[in-house]
């Protein structure tokens, strides 16, 4: 029996738009972010969907009403699809935390299965968490096809279980785009990435790179 999930990361907010470490800071939706929902809904509106999960968060949630925008299904709000608990970095800028968090800046930057975040989550945390809330998911509903809206965080980690079988796997990690759509099937316990970030629905102006938090790339500001 094949469980296939849709997992979305959430769109552009004005955090993503202004280059700031969001974590649970929970951000709008930019402008740019409203047409992605509008083209994400127009993607998902032929495909079959069984259940829709999101993470709590605006822009997380404001994805998943995109995809059940003509499903008309309920969505299940789990906390543990939200992004990372970054503490006492959420929401600064890139150069703000280079000079006032170095150590989990340069851990984040080289070693990030090993960062803890000053206030917030260690990522073995963060790792746990987001896996667990995808094994009950997929117990749920096994054999559906069910949409998961979440972050990039959150969706690096499962990322790093699928293909290396460990939080370390990480360090490999693409980085998701917003809107970015992977297809993750699930069959005995197997789990294997069908699609990976897949941002066909959106033109070039819409699915600009996501950015990539590298602190020690960072201005001081």
């Amino acid at each position: 029996m094949v469980t296939t999930v849709y997992i979305v990361r959430h769109c552009q907010s004005t955090g993503n738009l202004g280059g700031r470490f969001q974590g649970r800071f929970d951000a709008p939706v930019s402008p740019q972010g409203e047409q992605q929902l509008d083209l994400l809904s127009l993607r998902f509106r032929n495909i079959h969907i069984d259940a829709v999960y999101s993470s709590p968060l605006t822009r997380a949630y404001r994805t998943a009403e995109a995809i059940n925008r003509f499903h008309g299904l309920p969505i299940q709000a789990d906390e543990g699809l939200s992004e990372i608990d970054v503490g006492e970095m959420e929401n600064l800028l890139l150069g703000e935390i280079a000079v006032k968090f170095p150590v989990a800046a340069k851990a984040w930057d080289e070693a990030p299965d090993q960062c803890q975040f000053p206030g917030g989550e260690s990522m073995d945390q963060v790792y746990d968490r987001v896996n667990a809330a995808f094994d009950r998911i997929i117990e749920k509903e096994r054999g559906k096809t069910v949409a998961v809206a979440t972050h990039g965080g959150a969706i690096r980690t499962l990322y790093a279980r699928v293909v290396s079988g460990s939080l370390a796997g990480i360090r490999e990690s693409t980085v998701f785009g917003n809107t970015g759509v992977s297809v993750l099937k699930e069959e005995n316990g197997v789990l294997r990435w069908e699609m990976v970030n897949d941002m066909s629905h959106l033109p070039e102006e819409l699915s600009r790179p996501p950015v990539i938090f590298n602190f020690g790339e960072a201005a001081p500001v």
